[in-house]
């Protein structure tokens, strides 16, 4: 059985939920706030003290990118990680985008919000509307990321936009990413989060 360790709120966890839901695959989900990833046996799985965590017998990964690209190349390979080269190379462009902008933006926006971080928000605003702008001009002529169907770009990507609005963001500003997170919520499986706009 699969054991996820993350929180109902975080994005970076949802991302590992909705590719497990869209996979079919069974899993335990271990509600970890922020005393228990200070404790030594979490720390044990993941050192930097973050979630998610996954944990598949005795294989133990972290990072919700590495996740993402660990569960498509077990159970989805070509399809969700790339049928060619260039495939391959555009979904680590937008796997590294929510690592870095993604997360530095909106995500931290976010998080100012609702769990009353600390962040420069200058930074963070800028951040943001350098993103959304990238986002929003790639969606102009696709429904999804790269290729044409949903991959890990997509599954890596949406959480935070979808979640945008809870960090003061409108996406009625932004048409296509609204449309896009709203497509991806559509799908069969998807895995409800409060403040994710349910498809249209």
């Amino acid at each position: 059985m699969i054991r996820l360790y993350g929180s109902a709120m975080s994005g970076n966890a949802h991302k590992v939920r909705i590719a497990l839901a869209f996979l079919g695959l069974a899993w335990e989900e271990q509600a970890t706030d922020a005393a228990a990833r200070r404790t030594d046996a979490f720390r044990a799985l993941n050192p930097m003290a973050q979630i998610p965590v996954l944990v598949e017998g005795d294989f133990v990964l972290r990072d919700s990118q590495a996740i993402l690209a660990y569960l498509a190349a077990r159970h989805r390979p070509g399809d969700w990680d790339g049928r060619t080269p260039e495939e391959r190379g555009a979904i680590m462009v937008w796997l590294s985008h929510a690592a870095n902008e993604i997360f530095n933006g909106p995500a931290l926006l976010r998080a100012e919000r609702l769990f009353d971080w600390s962040i420069d928000r200058e930074r963070a605003a800028a951040v943001t509307d350098r993103i959304l702008s990238v986002v929003e001009a790639h969606l102009a002529a696709r429904d999804w990321l790269v290729g044409d169907r949903l991959t890990i770009a997509d599954i890596a990507a949406s959480p935070y936009l979808a979640l945008a609005p809870d960090g003061g963001i409108d996406l009625d500003r932004w048409p296509r990413i609204r449309d896009w997170t709203r497509r991806i919520a559509a799908l069969p499986g998807f895995p409800a989060m409060p403040g994710w706009p349910a498809a249209s």
